[in-house]
């Protein structure tokens, strides 16, 4: 299921204009300057000229954290905005009677929360979150409970597509508070999962599932995950009534239960899947888990089938009411079966070259018209090393097939990149180098963990995007793997991925 697009404030939008306001000086007209149509205000002057001062609340706070200014801007922006009553009920849930007995940062986060930096309006609602992160870098999540639309679980849009002159209002009956705890604390404090959470705790998973970001090379890293949670009425109509009965029947002996290679320990992570991805962004296809030991295979149709089989007398789906639940570094999803480890099968794997994340969790990842040049070969990335005068991150939304449309550029002249995969399935595999060929372009090798492969790729020619084989490998272990591009012809280089086709053995 793919999110629909939406007007999305973005580099080109701002380019365009740009240029269009060039042009009409080249002519000796007057550029066009935005305005907003008569007949409708902006977000803030919506707010403020509520005769009623049904909205004050809202107003005061934005003002007080300086966000009224950023809401009166072009945008395109949508709001979720609460009326006094929804505030004043929420400053009693937190055991205060007003705004100003919060800090000025903790309202901030709060306004922010309400607003992402696109225009969506309620037929882009699906189950699961908005296409695009809200202002503190979250995803807000939608589902339907009959004809109501319902946020982060609790909150009601009460009224809809407000159309304004720079984005669109959604009015909701609680204000929504931002999304602080981290996974497991979430899942422990919901009440239905005291085995699996508790089991959780004896994998020694609990502290990673709650932590929010990582050292990563030069930055910290932001990790999410999803999970997939029994409710203790699975394990019970199973027969499994506590976390000690769980490591029995899953503990083969090897090692302890917090170790790589235990059964139990192998069971829990099965569970544990890295990145987010809420019921809007599965596709059918596999989900690695964290350990990148092995996947689940998701397949979409009617329902979301996990692992399914053609001998299979269940189908292990989500169990809707305990799912798309928001935590702080990802999401919850309960399901409806126990979820036996299936020993993973080489499987066709797309290894996207701009999937690290000192690239993700930049706010250029993923914006059309986006260059970004790096300088520091050595350093700059803990799993990407170049020689050459500089690496280059690519995107332009122009129908190139690239993953996110986004690719690695190395210069002109002769250069080196070298790129550590992620772990991939032992197996047998044809290995392919999609990139965009064109007429300044080079001529490259592909060394992969050493072995130089003996096809060279060829990038010069009229401008065409390629997928090109360049060699076999057969791996016995799961692990992750190094790959080094050489060119032997100095040119550019716009590479995006390589994919690994599992080979038929003999």
């Amino acid at each position: 299921m793919m999110k629909n697009k939406i007007r999305i404030n973005n580099r080109l939008g701002l380019i365009l204009l740009t240029l269009f306001g060039i042009i009409l000086l080249q002519c000796n007209e007057e550029p066009d300057v935005w305005e907003k149509e008569q007949e409708m205000l902006q977000i803030m002057e919506y707010i403020e000229a509520d005769s009623a001062n049904k909205y004050s609340e809202f107003l005061e706070i934005s003002q007080k954290v300086e966000m009224d200014g950023i809401l009166s801007t072009r945008g395109p922006f949508t709001l979720f905005l609460a009326a006094n009553d929804a505030f004043q009920a929420f400053y009693e849930s937190k055991g205060k009677s007003s705004y100003n007995d919060f800090s000025d940062e903790e309202l901030r986060q709060i306004i922010r929360n309400h607003v992402v930096a696109a225009e969506i309006s309620t037929n882009n609602f699906g189950n699961g979150s908005l296409s695009e992160k809200n202002a503190i870098g979250d995803y807000l999540v939608t589902e339907f409970d009959g004809s109501d639309i319902i946020i982060n679980k609790y909150s009601k849009v009460i009224d809809r597509d407000i159309q304004v002159a720079n984005g669109i209002i959604h009015q909701v009956d609680k204000v929504i508070d931002p999304v602080v705890q981290g996974t497991y604390t979430t899942l422990n404090q919901i009440g239905e999962f005291s085995i699996f959470t508790k089991a959780l705790e004896l994998a020694g998973l609990k502290d990673t599932l709650d932590t929010n970001e990582i050292p990563y090379g030069l930055i910290t890293a932001r990790v999410r995950y999803t999970i997939l949670a029994i409710p203790d009425s699975i394990f019970k109509a199973n027969g499994i009534y506590s976390a000690e009965d769980l490591v029995a029947k899953y503990d083969n002996g090897v090692n302890n239960i917090d170790e790589t290679d235990n059964g139990f320990y192998e069971y829990m992570v099965y569970h544990c899947l890295e990145k987010t991805y809420y019921q809007t962004d599965i596709n059918s296809g596999i989900y690695w888990v964290i350990s990148r030991n092995n996947y689940v295979n998701i397949e979409v149709g009617n329902y979301f089938y996990i692992n399914p089989s053609v001998n299979d007398t269940f189908i292990t789906t989500f169990i809707d009411k305990y799912s798309n639940i928001p935590t702080k570094n990802g999401v919850i999803h309960a399901i409806d079966h126990l979820l036996p480890v299936v020993a993973p099968i080489a499987r066709e794997f797309k290894f996207d070259a701009c999937a690290y994340p000192e690239f993700e969790e930049k706010d250029y990842y993923g914006v059309g018209e986006t260059v970004r040049n790096f300088y520091d070969g050595e350093n700059d990335f803990a799993k990407i090393k170049w020689k050459g005068d500089y690496l280059q991150y690519w995107c332009k939304f122009q129908g190139t097939g690239f993953i996110n449309e986004d690719c690695i550029t190395m210069p002109e002249g002769f250069w080196e990149l070298e790129v550590t995969m992620p772990r991939v399935t032992r197996g047998n595999y044809e290995v392919y180098f999609y990139f965009k060929r064109g007429g300044n372009r080079g001529k490259v090798v592909v060394y992969i963990d050493g072995v130089k492969a003996d096809h060279v790729i060829d990038m010069i020619g009229a401008q065409e995007y390629v997928d090109e084989y360049v060699c076999d490998v057969n791996w016995t272990t799961t692990q992750e793997h190094v790959v080094r591009i050489k060119s032997v012809y100095p040119g550019i280089m716009m590479w995006d991925r390589l994919t690994f086709v599992p080979k038929l053995v003999e």
